[in-house]
């Protein structure tokens, strides 16, 4: 199988390169400037070039020049959204906007023949629909046909809800599908049925508040436990927070499924939402995981079963990295890392139907 060569512009731990990788499509160059982020993505992608810089500084054809890559087959990214409030104005100078048009720069510069932009699954409707139309309107204007789609993870494979805006743009008038979903409710005639939470997670080992386990609890119990374990021996990120007494005794209170609404008033925090201290329902997929996922006040992430909220390995599990991905950085921003990517298994797929659009 012939490699295809790929750039990535704000990678972050690197999942969906790591599900590029799976199709035979080599990262060249990556840019991140988050310092952990990149030690991450670098230490997990060791072929790859790194630039930990604000993309502003980046000279691409420089950069690639340095690693002799003149031809880029795709390039991929997702800009951070908060800062596209004012993308329509087509004020460039709009700090707020900027890493929108230095996206579209990489597209100029590189002139790859695909590019894959993926972002969250409002995308298409943030700011009034400016900002989707402006994206898919300079990608035309650039000579891209263009494609788009909003594709959920657990559809996949993956034992979480994730949904993610995909947009693909092919040069040349090349065509491009999106891939058939390969899961569903239940078992079908075309469709296995989702994982859950707890076949991704049952072969590790129970934790208290301030332990961390360094064991597996059991042998892989089914092939999604298998692909994540790859054979290695050493449990790792697998540990909770020391927690104090009132966090404890909330824990200790809310029963399966349940959440804040349970809790007696003198334990309720003043005001919140209803999907906080709440547990993960043990036979359906979990819902989309946030960064603070180790957090239980956060959104809906204490571990079905024990008085905890998910511990970071556990987290990397349920968006689909190996356990022999390793992260940097305090367990915040490990946290933050894995609740921030694109799980590889979007990369895998998109990266197989852009493979059969190029070759």
């Amino acid at each position: 199988m012939k490699k295809l060569t790929c750039v990535d512009l704000f990678c972050g731990a690197g999942g969906f390169s790591y599900g590029l990788k799976q199709n035979q499509i080599e990262v060249v160059l990556a840019n991140e400037i988050e310092n952990d982020f990149s030690k991450t993505f670098s230490f997990n992608h060791p072929n790859t070039k790194v630039i930990t810089d604000d993309i502003h500084n980046i000279d691409f054809k420089k950069e690639l020049k340095s690693i002799n890559c003149k031809d880029i087959d795709i390039l991929c990214g997702g800009p951070p959204c908060q800062g596209f409030s004012t993308v329509g104005s087509k004020n460039k100078r709009d700090k707020r906007n900027s890493l929108f048009w230095e996206f579209l720069r990489g597209v100029k510069t590189i002139e790859p023949k695909a590019i894959i932009f993926e972002n969250v699954s409002g995308f298409k409707n943030l700011y009034d629909g400016i900002v989707y139309e402006t994206l898919i309107e300079e990608l035309e204007k650039i000579g891209y046909k263009v494609f788009s789609d909003i594709l959920d993870a657990v559809n996949y494979g993956l034992p979480q809800h994730r949904k993610r805006t995909i947009i693909v743009g092919l040069a040349n008038n090349s065509q491009f599908e999106f891939p058939q979903k390969k899961y569903n409710k239940t078992n079908t005639l075309f469709d296995n049925e989702y994982f859950n939470i707890m076949s991704a997670i049952s072969d590790l080992p129970p934790l208290n508040s301030g332990e961390e386990k360094k064991k597996y609890l059991s042998e892989p119990k089914n092939e999604y436990q298998k692909q994540m374990r790859k054979g290695i021996e050493i449990l790792t990120e697998h540990n909770c927070s020391n927690y104090g007494e009132r966090m404890k005794k909330i824990l200790s209170i809310i029963p399966m499924n349940g959440s804040v609404n349970d809790l007696p008033s003198d334990l309720k925090p003043k005001s919140y939402f209803n999907n906080v201290y709440a547990r993960l329902d043990p036979a359906l997929p979990s819902p989309t995981i946030t960064r603070n996922f180790g957090t239980p006040s956060s959104s809906r992430c204490i571990h079905p079963y024990q008085n905890r909220a998910l511990s970071t390995r556990e987290g990397a599990r349920l968006q689909g990295f190996p356990d022999d991905y390793v992260f940097f950085g305090s367990k915040v921003k490990k946290n933050l890392q894995i609740g921030n990517a694109v799980p590889p298994i979007l990369g895998e797929i998109i990266g197989l139907q852009i493979r059969k659009s190029l070759t």
